[in-house]
């Protein structure tokens, strides 16, 4: 195992640190080498706790150390005999009691609250691969995660993981990669920070690097492809309720064949998450399939037809690059679209 890798000493650098700037603010209390003494014997006894099983000889070899300074500085804190020996029983008792069961309490929230994280992301295959790493107890660790979209596209995720200054383990964000395989050199990534004011889905990632807008809390989004920031991420178009864009608006302003209640929420529900989704547009009495996408910046949808070429409106009532459903094919839609209904 090598330095990097050595999870004890890994966790003596951050005690270290902490140290070192409390010892800075409080460097003209008279009894603050004594508190701090106190505090790390409980820090080495937790650490004898925690990787008593190891079976990485480095770690092995650092605890031997690690107990030896805890009999130094058990000695120097407490110099009497009888009185280091009674608080070496005490703390025991304490550690067992108080000290070993919050640490296992601590370590099960921070495994749900995770856990909550990656299902409310769209993560949660890689659950188990994050405990896996924690167990490691690095400062920061990384979880890939990559599936095809589509025939043609692949998503990479690289999911951040960064311990902090309580020794619990935080979801920071992560990193997607939109890969087209048709176009090897058409490749759109952006790193997704994890926030508790706001935070984007897998789903919501794919749609964004697709280059289609989200609604998120009342504001549409769309990233800027033409500019980035110093991190190399995209900039965002941002456009909230006030610019008065209403992609429900958008929809009754077009001819859709099924326009029941159910059918237009849920094609508006569907374009308010960024996805580019089927409908049928009834035209002088002819059927023509579209595939729309919400389109704030312009107040407007965005149309295409079966090839994906994109199309305006006038081009679709002119019949232009586009062919009209045959009765066969009006069947199939009928069909598809009764299951949607049920799904």
């Amino acid at each position: 195992m090598s330095s990097e890798n050595n999870r004890v000493e890994n966790e003596i650098k951050t005690w270290m640190s902490k140290e070192e700037k409390l010892k800075f603010l409080f460097q003209n209390s008279p009894k603050v080498e004594r508190s701090f003494g106190i505090e790390k014997l409980k820090f080495f006894k937790m650490l004898l706790f925690k990787y008593k099983k190891t079976k990485a000889v480095d770690e092995k070899i650092t605890l031997r150390f690690v107990k030896h300074e805890y009999n130094n500085l058990s000695r120097q804190v407490y110099p009497n005999t009888i009185g280091r020996l009674l608080n070496e029983a005490l703390s025991s008792v304490v550690f067992q009691r108080i000290d070993k069961r919050d640490y296992l309490r601590d370590l099960e929230l921070n495994k749900k609250d995770l856990e909550e994280q990656l299902v409310k992301s769209g993560f949660h295959e890689a659950y188990g691969k994050v405990l896996e790493n924690m167990q490691e107890q690095q400062l920061s660790f990384t979880v890939p995660v990559s599936y095809h979209i589509s025939e043609n596209e692949r998503l990479d995720h690289s999911l951040q993981f960064i311990k902090d200054t309580h020794g619990a383990y935080q979801f920071d964000g992560f990193r997607s990669i939109l890969n087209n395989d048709s176009s090897p050199s058409s490749q759109s990534t952006h790193y997704f920070k994890n926030e508790k004011t706001e935070s984007f889905t897998a789903a919501e990632a794919y749609q964004m690097l697709a280059g289609r807008a989200v609604l998120k809390s009342g504001t549409w989004k769309q990233f800027n492809f033409y500019d980035k920031d110093l991190n190399e991420n995209y900039r965002m178009h941002e456009f909230p309720k006030a610019y008065g864009y209403n992609v429900g608006n958008a929809l009754r302003a077009v001819p859709l064949k099924n326009d029941d209640w159910e059918t237009f929420e849920s094609l508006a529900d569907s374009l308010k998450k960024g996805r580019r989704e089927e409908a049928v547009l009834l035209i002088e009495g002819r059927e023509m399939k579209v595939f729309l996408e919400a389109n704030p910046r312009f107040k407007s949808l965005t149309f295409y037809n079966d090839r994906m070429q994109k199309l305006s409106f006038t081009e679709i009532k002119n019949g232009c690059k586009i062919s009209p459903l045959l009765k066969s094919q009006q069947n199939i839609e009928t069909q598809k679209a009764k299951r949607s209904l049920h799904m």
